[in-house]
């Protein structure tokens, strides 16, 4: 058995927590206080010294912010460098390290960029450093958070994409999905992460997909003929639009307009709540087709930047734990409340570029979150208990 090099998700319950807590100390210290124009200031207006933070407790005196910080100035969440040199800078964070300049010349030593095969500018060795640093820290993509006539952006580098989320979406392999299945895939194109995660997912995890992009481009009509003609193990949908679909195709069935279809294997559910009287409803109907896929339910939220999901039926969502550092707070205090408790869901990033938050409470209650070695992967993960309810 295969384990990563740095971190292992069969560790212990006490290890991964440990491990946790010191790659956040050390990103908040050497990344987030050096690099990010909001909490810098956010550090000074609450006297917090970012750069002594060892302690959970000294973490958690870090004041946690809502949407309503990020809408104010979105701009000011995303890491950047004063390297006015290598690219724009309108704020004052450090510099980037002399050794890290460095481990850039090194990277990029034996590489062929395609920027030196088709430029007609000279390419030159510094030139390669700062193609290495642009990976690293500029944005080459950006998703927005929505309800709102103003959206806040939410920036992606090049790293973010090929590292972090490249991993993430590998816990696919997790509800048994295998690599050389077909996806059918429902989603509106949108700039949120339940569609893009799943647009990323074939780079990283394999599984043909066809995209629907919705009624407006795909009829259900359309869509029906293609699901009969072709296999698909897969469906991906919002929790209202499977139902919607489905109900559709059941209808086809009885005036035996369409024959029925044995292949989904898989139905991963996301970008809205799904209650389990749902969740049965759309079981009985994929049953009533001729399938009887596992019903995954997942958690998208713009602003993690990532979407996660059960590892089987019922077996709650698995959250991340190498990425994030998770904590419920209290609806009416604010403060962390102890494992297993109700509260609102809160995360801060741990090693992304990009947009990054420490401590952003996302407003959604859950009946609390849960570490365990899960029975049905085997992997251990914390995971949220219950129902998500979502508030703002």
């Amino acid at each position: 058995m295969l384990f990563l090099v740095k971190y292992n998700y069969y560790w212990n319950i006490k290890k991964q927590k440990g491990k946790a807590e010191d790659r956040l100390f050390s990103y908040i210290r050497n990344v987030i206080g050096k690099y990010s124009p909001f909490y810098r200031n956010h550090f000074k207006k609450h006297n917090i010294d970012y750069k002594a933070i060892d302690t959970i407790k000294e973490f958690q005196a870090i004041p946690p912010i809502t949407k309503k910080e990020h809408m104010k100035e979105p701009k000011a969440f995303i890491l950047t460098p004063n390297e006015p040199d290598w690219w724009e800078c309108t704020s004052e964070t450090d510099p980037l390290p002399g050794i890290k300049t460095f481990k850039y010349w090194l990277k990029s030593l034996n590489k062929t960029y395609l920027r030196e095969v088709f430029s007609k500018e000279t390419f030159t060795e510094d030139d390669r450093i700062i193609m290495e640093a642009v990976n690293e820290w500029l944005p080459i993509q950006f998703l927005s958070t929505k309800g709102s006539e103003n959206p806040a952006l939410i920036a992606f580098t090049k790293r973010d994409i090929i590292q972090n989320i490249s991993e993430i979406t590998s816990h696919l392999f997790m509800t048994g999905f295998k690599p050389n299945w077909e996806m059918f895939n429902t989603y509106l194109a949108s700039p949120n992460i339940a569609f893009f995660q799943s647009a990323w997912s074939p780079l990283f995890v394999g599984g043909g997909t066809y995209f629907t992009y919705g009624d407006e481009q795909t009829s259900i009509e359309k869509q029906l003929k293609l699901v009969s003609s072709i296999t698909f193990e897969v469906f991906l949908g919002t929790p209202s639009y499977t139902k919607t679909w489905l109900e559709a195709a059941i209808a086809k069935l009885k005036k035996s307009q369409l024959s029925k279809i044995s292949s989904f294997k898989l139905c991963l559910l996301s970008g809205e709540p799904v209650t389990p009287t749902l969740k049965s409803e759309i079981k009985d109907l994929f049953s009533k087709l001729g399938s009887s896929p596992s019903i995954i339910e997942s958690y998208s939220n713009n602003r993690a930047k990532v979407s996660f999901h059960e590892c089987s039926e019922n077996s709650g969502i698995h959250l991340d734990p190498r990425y994030f550092y998770w904590e419920v707070l209290d609806s009416k205090s604010l403060e962390p409340v102890n494992e297993g408790e109700k509260g609102y869901l809160c995360f801060s990033h741990i090693d992304w570029r990009g947009t990054a938050f420490i401590r952003y409470n996302t407003g959604d209650l859950i009946d609390g979150i849960t570490w365990e070695r899960c029975e049905h992967c085997g992997l251990t993960f914390p995971k949220i208990k219950g129902h998500i309810q979502r508030t703002n």
